[in-house]
Protein backbone atom coordinates (compact mmCIF):
# COMPACT_ATOMS: atom_id res chain seq x y z
CA UNK A 1 0.00 0.00 0.00
CA UNK A 2 1.54 3.61 -0.95
CA UNK A 3 0.79 6.63 0.80
CA UNK A 4 0.19 9.77 -0.91
CA UNK A 5 -1.91 12.93 -1.26
CA UNK A 6 -4.57 12.76 -3.87
CA UNK A 7 -4.69 16.01 -6.13
CA UNK A 8 -7.84 18.08 -6.80
CA UNK A 9 -8.47 20.31 -8.80
CA UNK A 10 -11.19 22.26 -9.47
CA UNK A 11 -13.09 23.38 -13.00
CA UNK A 12 -15.88 25.22 -14.11
CA UNK A 13 -18.67 23.09 -13.78
CA UNK A 14 -20.21 21.59 -16.79
CA UNK A 15 -22.93 18.73 -16.73
CA UNK A 16 -21.41 15.34 -16.85
CA UNK A 17 -22.95 14.66 -20.86
CA UNK A 18 -21.43 17.87 -22.11
CA UNK A 19 -17.73 16.90 -20.07
CA UNK A 20 -17.85 13.52 -21.68
CA UNK A 21 -18.59 14.48 -25.24
CA UNK A 22 -15.36 15.57 -26.55
CA UNK A 23 -13.93 11.45 -25.49
CA UNK A 24 -16.86 10.35 -27.47
CA UNK A 25 -15.63 7.24 -29.41
CA UNK A 26 -12.52 7.55 -27.19
CA UNK A 27 -11.59 3.96 -26.41
CA UNK A 28 -11.39 2.64 -22.85
CA UNK A 29 -13.28 6.42 -21.97
CA UNK A 30 -16.26 5.64 -19.86
CA UNK A 31 -18.51 7.97 -17.53
CA UNK A 32 -20.90 6.24 -14.61
CA UNK A 33 -23.24 8.21 -14.21
CA UNK A 34 -27.19 8.95 -12.48
CA UNK A 35 -29.86 9.75 -14.83
CA UNK A 36 -30.70 13.44 -15.02
CA UNK A 37 -34.16 12.75 -13.10
CA UNK A 38 -32.10 10.45 -10.45
CA UNK A 39 -33.33 10.25 -7.22
CA UNK A 40 -29.68 9.88 -5.74
CA UNK A 41 -28.34 12.87 -7.37
CA UNK A 42 -24.89 12.00 -5.81
CA UNK A 43 -21.63 11.89 -7.98
CA UNK A 44 -20.85 10.94 -11.32
CA UNK A 45 -17.09 9.67 -12.69
CA UNK A 46 -15.70 10.02 -16.08
CA UNK A 47 -12.17 8.72 -16.69
CA UNK A 48 -10.24 8.14 -19.83
CA UNK A 49 -6.54 7.12 -21.40
CA UNK A 50 -5.90 3.94 -19.08
CA UNK A 51 -2.11 3.68 -17.60
CA UNK A 52 -3.23 -0.25 -17.78
CA UNK A 53 -5.74 -2.25 -19.21
CA UNK A 54 -6.48 -5.60 -17.93
CA UNK A 55 -8.92 -8.06 -19.72
CA UNK A 56 -9.91 -11.66 -19.98
CA UNK A 57 -11.23 -13.71 -22.97
CA UNK A 58 -12.09 -16.99 -22.73
CA UNK A 59 -10.27 -17.85 -19.25
CA UNK A 60 -7.30 -16.11 -20.42
CA UNK A 61 -5.91 -12.62 -18.63
CA UNK A 62 -4.04 -9.81 -20.80
CA UNK A 63 -2.59 -6.95 -19.95
CA UNK A 64 -1.98 -3.99 -21.94
CA UNK A 65 -2.44 -6.88 -24.66
CA UNK A 66 0.06 -9.31 -23.39
CA UNK A 67 -1.39 -12.55 -21.83
CA UNK A 68 0.06 -13.44 -18.42
CA UNK A 69 0.25 -16.27 -16.46
CA UNK A 70 -2.77 -15.27 -14.16
CA UNK A 71 -6.26 -16.43 -13.80
CA UNK A 72 -8.99 -13.31 -14.37
CA UNK A 73 -9.88 -12.43 -11.15
CA UNK A 74 -6.68 -13.19 -9.68
CA UNK A 75 -5.42 -10.47 -12.13
CA UNK A 76 -7.65 -7.97 -11.11
CA UNK A 77 -7.00 -8.40 -7.22
CA UNK A 78 -3.41 -8.31 -8.00
CA UNK A 79 -4.07 -5.25 -9.94
CA UNK A 80 -6.07 -3.24 -7.39
CA UNK A 81 -3.54 -4.23 -4.47
CA UNK A 82 -0.77 -2.57 -6.91
CA UNK A 83 -2.36 0.29 -6.66
CA UNK A 84 -3.93 0.39 -3.47
CA UNK A 85 -3.16 4.10 -2.09
CA UNK A 86 -3.32 5.33 1.60
CA UNK A 87 -4.01 8.68 0.27
CA UNK A 88 -3.87 11.67 2.96
CA UNK A 89 -6.95 13.45 3.85
CA UNK A 90 -8.29 15.47 0.65
CA UNK A 91 -10.26 18.21 0.19
CA UNK A 92 -13.21 16.43 -1.37
CA UNK A 93 -13.45 13.44 1.48
CA UNK A 94 -16.84 12.27 0.20
CA UNK A 95 -15.73 12.25 -3.17
CA UNK A 96 -16.53 8.64 -4.14
CA UNK A 97 -13.27 8.07 -6.76
CA UNK A 98 -10.05 9.73 -7.33
CA UNK A 99 -8.05 7.29 -9.28
CA UNK A 100 -8.54 3.63 -9.86
CA UNK A 101 -10.41 0.83 -12.05
CA UNK A 102 -13.49 1.41 -14.09
CA UNK A 103 -14.73 -1.52 -16.26
CA UNK A 104 -17.54 -4.30 -16.76
CA UNK A 105 -17.06 -7.79 -15.75
CA UNK A 106 -19.28 -9.96 -18.11
CA UNK A 107 -22.36 -13.08 -17.41
CA UNK A 108 -19.23 -15.52 -18.75
CA UNK A 109 -17.05 -14.93 -15.90
CA UNK A 110 -19.33 -16.41 -13.36
CA UNK A 111 -18.17 -19.77 -14.84
CA UNK A 112 -14.51 -18.75 -13.89
CA UNK A 113 -15.89 -18.71 -10.24
CA UNK A 114 -18.14 -21.81 -11.22
CA UNK A 115 -16.99 -24.17 -13.71
CA UNK A 116 -19.92 -26.86 -13.18
CA UNK A 117 -22.62 -23.38 -13.72
CA UNK A 118 -20.01 -22.34 -17.17
CA UNK A 119 -22.97 -22.16 -20.47
CA UNK A 120 -21.86 -21.02 -23.68
CA UNK A 121 -19.17 -18.12 -24.59
CA UNK A 122 -20.27 -15.00 -25.09
CA UNK A 123 -21.22 -13.94 -28.05
CA UNK A 124 -19.93 -10.51 -28.67
CA UNK A 125 -16.82 -9.03 -29.54
CA UNK A 126 -15.84 -7.52 -26.58
CA UNK A 127 -13.81 -9.39 -23.71
CA UNK A 128 -15.50 -11.24 -21.04
CA UNK A 129 -14.08 -8.76 -18.41
CA UNK A 130 -12.08 -5.21 -19.22
CA UNK A 131 -11.21 -3.25 -16.76
CA UNK A 132 -8.73 0.14 -16.93
CA UNK A 133 -6.71 1.52 -14.63
CA UNK A 134 -6.59 5.02 -14.11
CA UNK A 135 -4.54 7.49 -12.58
CA UNK A 136 -6.98 10.34 -12.84
CA UNK A 137 -11.04 11.17 -13.02
CA UNK A 138 -13.20 13.72 -13.70
CA UNK A 139 -16.03 14.10 -10.41
CA UNK A 140 -19.48 15.70 -10.58
CA UNK A 141 -20.84 16.24 -7.28
CA UNK A 142 -24.12 16.99 -9.46
CA UNK A 143 -26.35 18.52 -6.43
CA UNK A 144 -23.56 21.21 -5.67
CA UNK A 145 -22.65 21.44 -9.22
CA UNK A 146 -19.45 21.78 -8.85
CA UNK A 147 -16.54 19.57 -10.79
CA UNK A 148 -13.42 18.36 -10.02
CA UNK A 149 -10.55 16.93 -11.74
CA UNK A 150 -8.85 14.20 -9.42
CA UNK A 151 -6.07 11.70 -9.35
CA UNK A 152 -2.88 10.40 -7.74
CA UNK A 153 -0.28 12.09 -10.76
CA UNK A 154 -0.24 15.66 -11.89
CA UNK A 155 0.74 14.78 -15.41
CA UNK A 156 -2.78 12.30 -16.01
CA UNK A 157 -5.01 15.00 -14.21
CA UNK A 158 -3.35 18.13 -16.56
CA UNK A 159 -3.72 15.15 -19.59
CA UNK A 160 -7.75 14.56 -18.77
CA UNK A 161 -8.53 18.11 -17.91
CA UNK A 162 -7.05 19.41 -21.50
CA UNK A 163 -9.20 16.69 -23.17
CA UNK A 164 -12.40 18.07 -21.61
CA UNK A 165 -11.78 21.10 -23.27
CA UNK A 166 -11.79 19.96 -26.38
CA UNK A 167 -14.29 20.80 -28.92
CA UNK A 168 -16.56 17.67 -29.01
CA UNK A 169 -17.17 15.13 -32.22
CA UNK A 170 -19.97 17.35 -34.52
CA UNK A 171 -22.72 14.58 -34.50
CA UNK A 172 -23.60 12.36 -37.55
CA UNK A 173 -26.94 12.22 -38.83
CA UNK A 174 -29.12 9.62 -37.07
CA UNK A 175 -28.43 6.55 -39.35
CA UNK A 176 -32.32 4.59 -40.24
CA UNK A 177 -32.40 1.83 -37.84
CA UNK A 178 -35.14 -1.55 -37.28
CA UNK A 179 -35.79 -3.83 -34.81
CA UNK A 180 -34.24 -6.52 -36.21
CA UNK A 181 -35.27 -9.50 -34.54
CA UNK A 182 -35.33 -11.43 -30.95
CA UNK A 183 -33.85 -15.02 -30.68
CA UNK A 184 -37.34 -15.63 -29.28
CA UNK A 185 -40.87 -15.42 -30.34
CA UNK A 186 -43.76 -14.78 -27.73
CA UNK A 187 -45.06 -18.05 -28.19
CA UNK A 188 -41.14 -19.87 -27.74
CA UNK A 189 -40.47 -17.32 -24.96
CA UNK A 190 -43.74 -18.49 -22.75
CA UNK A 191 -43.20 -21.72 -23.66
CA UNK A 192 -39.82 -21.72 -22.49
CA UNK A 193 -40.78 -20.61 -19.02
CA UNK A 194 -43.17 -23.14 -18.83
CA UNK A 195 -40.27 -25.51 -19.20
CA UNK A 196 -38.44 -23.57 -16.41
CA UNK A 197 -42.15 -23.85 -14.02
CA UNK A 198 -41.46 -27.70 -14.75
CA UNK A 199 -38.13 -27.92 -13.61
CA UNK A 200 -38.81 -25.73 -10.35
CA UNK A 201 -42.08 -28.08 -9.78
CA UNK A 202 -39.53 -31.13 -9.94
CA UNK A 203 -37.77 -29.20 -7.06
CA UNK A 204 -34.68 -28.53 -9.41
CA UNK A 205 -34.76 -24.86 -8.26
CA UNK A 206 -36.98 -22.33 -6.90
CA UNK A 207 -36.34 -19.08 -9.16
CA UNK A 208 -34.11 -18.87 -12.50
CA UNK A 209 -34.03 -15.36 -14.62
CA UNK A 210 -34.89 -16.22 -18.44
CA UNK A 211 -33.93 -13.19 -20.68
CA UNK A 212 -34.50 -12.43 -24.13
CA UNK A 213 -32.23 -10.85 -26.60
CA UNK A 214 -33.66 -8.24 -28.76
CA UNK A 215 -31.25 -7.10 -31.73
CA UNK A 216 -31.75 -3.74 -33.85
CA UNK A 217 -29.47 -2.78 -37.19
CA UNK A 218 -28.76 0.35 -38.52
CA UNK A 219 -28.11 1.50 -42.08
CA UNK A 220 -24.76 2.83 -41.29
CA UNK A 221 -22.71 2.91 -37.62
CA UNK A 222 -24.68 3.89 -34.46
CA UNK A 223 -23.50 6.75 -32.41
CA UNK A 224 -23.54 4.81 -29.32
CA UNK A 225 -23.25 8.38 -27.05
CA UNK A 226 -26.01 9.60 -29.23
CA UNK A 227 -28.04 6.46 -27.73
CA UNK A 228 -26.55 6.97 -23.82
CA UNK A 229 -27.52 10.71 -24.34
CA UNK A 230 -31.34 9.88 -25.05
CA UNK A 231 -31.17 6.94 -22.37
CA UNK A 232 -29.43 9.51 -19.69
CA UNK A 233 -32.52 11.91 -19.74
CA UNK A 234 -34.75 9.08 -17.52
CA UNK A 235 -33.79 8.87 -13.50
CA UNK A 236 -31.92 5.42 -13.52
CA UNK A 237 -29.40 5.71 -11.11
CA UNK A 238 -26.64 3.96 -12.77
CA UNK A 239 -26.49 4.56 -16.04
CA UNK A 240 -23.53 4.32 -17.53
CA UNK A 241 -21.47 4.39 -20.90
CA UNK A 242 -17.78 1.87 -21.41
CA UNK A 243 -16.22 2.70 -24.85
CA UNK A 244 -13.98 -0.15 -25.63
CA UNK A 245 -11.86 -0.94 -28.89
CA UNK A 246 -14.54 -3.60 -29.56
CA UNK A 247 -17.58 -2.31 -28.93
CA UNK A 248 -19.45 0.14 -26.59
CA UNK A 249 -21.24 -0.53 -23.63
CA UNK A 250 -24.46 1.03 -23.36
CA UNK A 251 -26.87 1.02 -19.66
CA UNK A 252 -29.11 2.10 -17.35
CA UNK A 253 -29.44 0.41 -15.05
CA UNK A 254 -31.44 0.34 -11.79
CA UNK A 255 -29.85 -1.41 -9.75
CA UNK A 256 -26.93 -1.69 -7.54
CA UNK A 257 -25.05 -4.88 -7.36
CA UNK A 258 -22.92 -4.26 -4.74
CA UNK A 259 -21.09 -1.14 -2.99
CA UNK A 260 -18.01 -0.74 -0.34
CA UNK A 261 -17.43 2.02 1.90
CA UNK A 262 -15.41 2.18 4.78
CA UNK A 263 -17.46 3.05 7.96
CA UNK A 264 -16.38 3.05 11.89
CA UNK A 265 -16.29 -0.46 12.39
CA UNK A 266 -14.41 -1.07 8.71
CA UNK A 267 -15.08 -1.73 5.27
CA UNK A 268 -19.15 -2.68 4.49
CA UNK A 269 -20.78 -4.45 1.67
CA UNK A 270 -23.95 -3.80 0.88
CA UNK A 271 -26.23 -5.22 -1.63
CA UNK A 272 -29.33 -4.38 -2.87
CA UNK A 273 -31.25 -6.53 -5.38
CA UNK A 274 -34.55 -5.88 -7.07
CA UNK A 275 -37.43 -8.33 -7.91
CA UNK A 276 -40.88 -7.26 -8.31
CA UNK A 277 -41.44 -5.17 -11.19
CA UNK A 278 -44.81 -3.02 -12.56
CA UNK A 279 -45.36 -0.59 -15.08
CA UNK A 280 -45.79 3.04 -14.48
CA UNK A 281 -49.78 3.87 -14.55
CA UNK A 282 -50.72 6.50 -17.00
CA UNK A 283 -52.31 8.66 -14.70
CA UNK A 284 -51.95 8.88 -10.56
CA UNK A 285 -54.72 6.85 -9.82
CA UNK A 286 -53.54 4.35 -12.10
CA UNK A 287 -50.07 4.37 -10.90
CA UNK A 288 -51.28 4.06 -7.67
CA UNK A 289 -52.86 0.99 -7.83
CA UNK A 290 -50.01 -0.37 -10.01
CA UNK A 291 -47.82 0.22 -6.67
CA UNK A 292 -49.97 -0.98 -4.46
CA UNK A 293 -50.75 -4.14 -6.26
CA UNK A 294 -46.84 -5.03 -6.78
CA UNK A 295 -46.51 -4.77 -3.02
CA UNK A 296 -49.22 -6.77 -1.66
CA UNK A 297 -48.40 -9.63 -4.94
CA UNK A 298 -46.90 -12.52 -2.88
CA UNK A 299 -45.05 -13.92 -5.47
CA UNK A 300 -43.05 -10.71 -6.24
CA UNK A 301 -42.41 -10.55 -2.21
CA UNK A 302 -41.63 -14.26 -2.17
CA UNK A 303 -39.06 -13.90 -5.12
CA UNK A 304 -37.60 -10.81 -3.52
CA UNK A 305 -37.04 -12.03 0.02
CA UNK A 306 -35.82 -15.32 -1.97
CA UNK A 307 -32.89 -13.21 -3.75
CA UNK A 308 -32.30 -11.36 -0.65
CA UNK A 309 -31.82 -14.59 1.30
CA UNK A 310 -29.02 -15.36 -1.27
CA UNK A 311 -27.30 -12.30 -0.91
CA UNK A 312 -27.19 -12.76 2.41
CA UNK A 313 -25.52 -16.36 2.05
CA UNK A 314 -22.93 -14.97 -0.57
CA UNK A 315 -22.20 -11.89 1.58
CA UNK A 316 -21.13 -14.39 4.87
CA UNK A 317 -18.73 -16.37 2.63
CA UNK A 318 -16.71 -12.97 3.37
CA UNK A 319 -18.02 -10.51 6.31
CA UNK A 320 -17.63 -11.01 9.44
CA UNK A 321 -19.87 -13.27 11.52
CA UNK A 322 -22.77 -11.37 13.34
CA UNK A 323 -22.42 -8.14 10.96
CA UNK A 324 -24.78 -9.16 8.61
CA UNK A 325 -28.03 -7.24 8.71
CA UNK A 326 -31.36 -6.46 6.90
CA UNK A 327 -31.48 -3.04 6.32
CA UNK A 328 -34.44 -3.01 3.72
CA UNK A 329 -36.86 -5.68 2.54
CA UNK A 330 -39.00 -4.86 -0.33
CA UNK A 331 -39.19 -1.47 -0.42
CA UNK A 332 -40.99 0.10 -3.47
CA UNK A 333 -38.81 2.23 -5.36
CA UNK A 334 -40.64 4.09 -8.64
CA UNK A 335 -38.45 4.53 -11.47
CA UNK A 336 -39.74 6.66 -14.75
CA UNK A 337 -41.07 3.90 -16.32
CA UNK A 338 -41.42 1.18 -13.73
CA UNK A 339 -41.81 0.30 -10.36
CA UNK A 340 -39.73 -2.16 -8.24
CA UNK A 341 -39.28 -3.90 -5.17
CA UNK A 342 -35.72 -3.55 -3.37
CA UNK A 343 -33.74 -5.10 -0.46
CA UNK A 344 -30.97 -4.25 1.19
CA UNK A 345 -28.35 -6.55 3.18
CA UNK A 346 -24.95 -5.40 4.02
CA UNK A 347 -22.11 -6.96 5.93
CA UNK A 348 -18.70 -6.06 7.51
CA UNK A 349 -15.91 -7.64 5.73
CA UNK A 350 -13.46 -9.49 7.40
CA UNK A 351 -10.11 -8.27 8.04
CA UNK A 352 -7.83 -8.41 4.58
CA UNK A 353 -10.21 -8.84 2.28
CA UNK A 354 -11.10 -6.09 -0.54
CA UNK A 355 -13.66 -5.32 -3.19
CA UNK A 356 -12.39 -8.04 -5.27
CA UNK A 357 -12.94 -10.63 -2.42
CA UNK A 358 -16.36 -9.39 -2.61
CA UNK A 359 -17.26 -9.65 -5.70
CA UNK A 360 -15.86 -13.10 -6.06
CA UNK A 361 -18.12 -13.93 -3.25
CA UNK A 362 -20.90 -12.42 -5.09
CA UNK A 363 -20.84 -12.35 -8.39
CA UNK A 364 -23.13 -13.11 -10.69
CA UNK A 365 -25.56 -11.38 -8.96
CA UNK A 366 -28.55 -13.36 -7.85
CA UNK A 367 -31.18 -11.32 -9.07
CA UNK A 368 -30.14 -12.18 -12.68
CA UNK A 369 -29.79 -15.68 -12.06
CA UNK A 370 -32.21 -17.20 -9.65
CA UNK A 371 -31.76 -19.67 -6.33
CA UNK A 372 -30.00 -22.01 -5.69
CA UNK A 373 -27.23 -20.07 -7.86
CA UNK A 374 -25.47 -22.96 -9.31
CA UNK A 375 -28.68 -24.80 -10.88
CA UNK A 376 -30.01 -21.44 -12.04
CA UNK A 377 -26.97 -20.48 -14.00
CA UNK A 378 -26.77 -24.31 -15.09
CA UNK A 379 -31.04 -23.93 -16.53
CA UNK A 380 -30.25 -20.51 -17.85
CA UNK A 381 -27.42 -21.89 -19.81
CA UNK A 382 -29.86 -24.85 -20.68
CA UNK A 383 -33.02 -22.48 -21.73
CA UNK A 384 -31.47 -19.62 -23.86
CA UNK A 385 -29.05 -21.42 -25.39
CA UNK A 386 -26.39 -18.21 -26.12
CA UNK A 387 -24.14 -16.29 -23.75
CA UNK A 388 -25.17 -13.24 -22.27
CA UNK A 389 -22.08 -11.52 -22.47
CA UNK A 390 -21.90 -8.06 -20.43
CA UNK A 391 -25.37 -8.49 -20.10
CA UNK A 392 -26.51 -9.42 -16.36
CA UNK A 393 -22.86 -8.73 -15.58
CA UNK A 394 -21.33 -6.27 -13.45
CA UNK A 395 -20.10 -2.19 -14.12
CA UNK A 396 -18.34 -0.08 -11.77
CA UNK A 397 -15.56 0.88 -10.01
CA UNK A 398 -12.65 0.20 -7.63
CA UNK A 399 -11.02 3.06 -6.31
CA UNK A 400 -7.98 2.79 -5.26
CA UNK A 401 -8.04 3.49 -1.36
CA UNK A 402 -10.58 0.55 -1.40
CA UNK A 403 -14.26 1.83 -2.05
CA UNK A 404 -15.89 0.16 -4.65
CA UNK A 405 -19.43 0.60 -6.18
CA UNK A 406 -21.05 -1.68 -8.95
CA UNK A 407 -24.43 -1.97 -10.96
CA UNK A 408 -25.88 -4.69 -11.89
CA UNK A 409 -25.86 -4.64 -15.77
CA UNK A 410 -29.48 -4.60 -16.70
CA UNK A 411 -31.39 -2.32 -19.21
CA UNK A 412 -28.32 -2.54 -21.27
CA UNK A 413 -27.22 -2.39 -24.55
CA UNK A 414 -24.16 -3.60 -26.47
CA UNK A 415 -23.49 -1.34 -29.84
CA UNK A 416 -20.72 -3.36 -32.15
CA UNK A 417 -21.09 -1.05 -35.37
CA UNK A 418 -24.53 -0.83 -37.05
CA UNK A 419 -25.78 -3.29 -34.41
CA UNK A 420 -27.37 -3.06 -30.97
CA UNK A 421 -28.17 -6.05 -29.13
CA UNK A 422 -30.02 -5.89 -25.78
CA UNK A 423 -31.63 -8.63 -23.67
CA UNK A 424 -34.48 -8.46 -21.27
CA UNK A 425 -35.54 -10.89 -18.76
CA UNK A 426 -37.55 -11.65 -15.23
CA UNK A 427 -37.46 -13.82 -12.57
CA UNK A 428 -39.34 -16.89 -13.11
CA UNK A 429 -41.03 -19.20 -9.85
CA UNK A 430 -43.72 -21.43 -9.33
CA UNK A 431 -46.26 -18.29 -9.28
CA UNK A 432 -45.35 -17.21 -12.88
CA UNK A 433 -47.64 -16.49 -15.57
CA UNK A 434 -45.94 -17.24 -18.54
CA UNK A 435 -48.01 -14.28 -20.38
CA UNK A 436 -47.51 -11.95 -18.14
CA UNK A 437 -43.52 -12.43 -18.11
CA UNK A 438 -43.36 -11.70 -21.80
CA UNK A 439 -45.28 -8.63 -21.06
CA UNK A 440 -42.91 -7.41 -18.29
CA UNK A 441 -39.92 -8.06 -20.63
CA UNK A 442 -41.59 -5.58 -23.52
CA UNK A 443 -42.32 -3.19 -20.19
CA UNK A 444 -38.65 -3.47 -19.55
CA UNK A 445 -37.41 -2.95 -22.97
CA UNK A 446 -39.28 0.31 -24.06
CA UNK A 447 -36.73 2.98 -22.38
CA UNK A 448 -34.04 1.09 -24.89
CA UNK A 449 -36.39 0.95 -27.64
CA UNK A 450 -37.25 4.69 -27.43
CA UNK A 451 -33.36 5.58 -26.93
CA UNK A 452 -33.20 4.39 -30.69
CA UNK A 453 -36.21 5.47 -32.13
CA UNK A 454 -38.26 2.08 -31.97
CA UNK A 455 -41.26 0.56 -30.78
CA UNK A 456 -43.29 -2.29 -31.26
CA UNK A 457 -42.49 -5.70 -31.20
CA UNK A 458 -39.39 -7.81 -32.82
CA UNK A 459 -39.79 -11.31 -35.45
CA UNK A 460 -38.33 -14.16 -34.12
CA UNK A 461 -35.08 -14.60 -35.53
Amino acid sequence: MTAGALIFREIDWRAPLDAFAPLAGEPWAALLHGGARARETGWSILVAFPARRLEARGGAAFLDGERIDAAPFAALRALADARRLEAAPAPLADAPFASGLVGFIGYEMGGELEPTAAGPASPFTLPDMAFGAYDAAAVFDRKARRCFVAGRRASAVERLAGALGRAPTPARPPPAIRLLASNFSADAYERAIAGVIERIRDGALFQANLARRLRAEADAPLDAFAVFQRLAEGDAPFAAILQHGDGTIVSNSPERFFSLRRERGGWRARAEPIKGTRPRGRDPAEDDALARALLASAKDRAENVMIADLARNDLSRVCRDGSIREEAVCALVSHESVHHLVSRVSGLLRPGLGAVDAVEALFPCGSITGAPKVEAMKTIAAVEGVGRGPYCGAIGYIDDRGGADFSVAIRTMIVEGATATFPVGGGITLRSDPQAEYHETETKARGLLAALGLSGKARAA
